[in-house]
């Protein structure tokens, strides 16, 4: 038993060192991660999940108190406004507020605000900003109908309802002059200053399970890709192994077959959790994302994911006798199972199809529970189904992979 530990020591040893030494291979296993972690991290933006800050100009062309209480409505929202911009700066979104939309509103005569976007600028931003327009517009809006329900409840013959129809407005009530709304400003402010009768709180029943955004989603994605890749690409060492004919000088020593293929498994796998630590350590400190709080859970699904990927790495090795073969098929192997499996977006904004398929891949269990466990703070108890699927495609894949691998030619 000793021996038989000691010799699949010897392998894995002996596959590890070679590893180091390949300056090419440590630059794709280490450092080339962290280009596209900060390449994606910073194309998909934010990070956290919540909802951005969106800038918004403000140019204001109506000299009535509705667009002053429609923009006083507008800084409570989560915006940033701008009333000038520096010389030679261009605005990100202006919001116009056309000459006499008092008049108009108070009138009840159709009008109409613009928002105008430059191009490329953030879509998510874009809407969160349509949204609290439209939000402070109906709260403004609400104010006004309640001042008018006041006013028809006077009778004043200038402004009643008949059947179902309204006839006169408030603008007629003030006599067609800007200057004489001051009384329906101060009770707009009243009521717009009053608590909400009614309120809605939006809210996810549990966690809360926001799409992954900026580094929360590139660091999972980049760190499976990677090791994947870094896995996949050493089963062409095998290759090279089986027509050099090292396999069949490690044949003739005392090592029996599945001492060979259990010690060039652990080779692999160490390999693949030094990568996973590095990475994960970097996409802490570095790019600041969050590891969420079962760190056991966490380990569990990255021993099992790089058990996986190294039985995967051995099936290559043994399918395949030319090294280019496995070098050509590693590319499009690990570019499908990457972008099919959520590595390059996150699952939940691809079509149910796609998010099908995923399921049916090592990499997209992965992603399912990588980000159970770091993006949205599950626990251990969460991704069991992921372990025990990841297992089984590592399983399979040695099964198949010590079968087909021949030691002696």
């Amino acid at each position: 038993m000793f021996d038989s530990l000691r010799r699949i020591f010897n392998i894995a040893a002996g596959d590890v060192k070679i590893t180091v030494k390949e300056r090419s291979l440590i630059i794709w296993i280490f450092l080339m991660p962290l280009a596209f972690m900060f390449f994606f991290g910073t194309s998909i933006g934010g990070g956290s999940g919540g909802v951005p800050k969106a800038t918004i100009t403000i140019e204001n062309r109506d000299s009535g108190f509705l667009s002053r209480d429609l923009i006083e409505a507008l800084e409570d929202e989560n915006l940033q406004l701008v009333d000038s911009l520096a010389e030679g700066a261009n605005p990100i979104r202006t919001l116009i507020i056309p000459e006499k939309f008092t008049r108009n509103i108070l009138s009840r005569s159709k009008t109409e605000l613009v928002l105008r976007k430059e191009k490329n600028t953030n879509f998510d931003a874009g809407r969160a900003a349509s949204t609290a327009i439209f939000r402070s517009l109906v709260n403004v809006g609400a104010g006004l109908l309640e001042i008018e329900t006041e006013e028809v409840k006077r009778g004043d013959s200038r402004f009643i309802i008949q059947s179902d129809s309204v006839i006169g407005s408030l603008w007629n009530l003030s006599g067609g002059e800007i200057e004489e709304t001051k009384d329906y400003e101060v009770r707009l402010d009243s009521i717009l200053a009053r608590e909400p009768a009614i309120s809605l709180k939006d809210e996810f029943a549990g966690k809360a399970e926001k799409i992954p955004g900026g580094f929360q989603s590139s660091v999972p994605g980049s760190l499976v890709m990677f090791v994947l890749m870094g896995m996949v690409f050493s089963g062409t060492a095998i290759a090279v192994e089986r027509a050099s004919g090292v396999l069949k000088r490690i044949a003739a020593s005392p090592a029996r077959k599945m001492e060979i293929v259990t010690g060039k498994l652990f080779g692999r796998m160490v390999v693949s959790a030094a990568q996973i630590l590095f990475l994960l350590a970097a996409g802490k400190l570095l790019f600041g994302i969050t590891l969420g709080n079962s760190y056991i859970g966490l380990a569990l699904l990255m021993a099992v994911f790089a058990f996986s990927v190294g039985s995967f790495a051995l099936l290559f090795g043994s399918l395949f006798s030319d090294p280019d073969q496995v070098t050509g098929f590693a590319v499009l192997t690990t570019l499908a199972l990457s972008s099919l499996g959520g590595c390059w977006w996150p699952l939940e904004i691809v079509s149910k199809p796609f998010r099908v398929v995923a399921f049916f891949l090592p990499t997209g269990w992965t992603m399912d529970g990588l980000h159970k466990i770091i993006s949205y703070g599950y626990g251990l108890s969460s991704i069991i189904t992921n372990i025990l699927i990841l297992a089984l495609f590592g399983i399979f894949f040695l099964v198949i992979a010590s079968k087909k691998l021949k030691i002696t030619m």
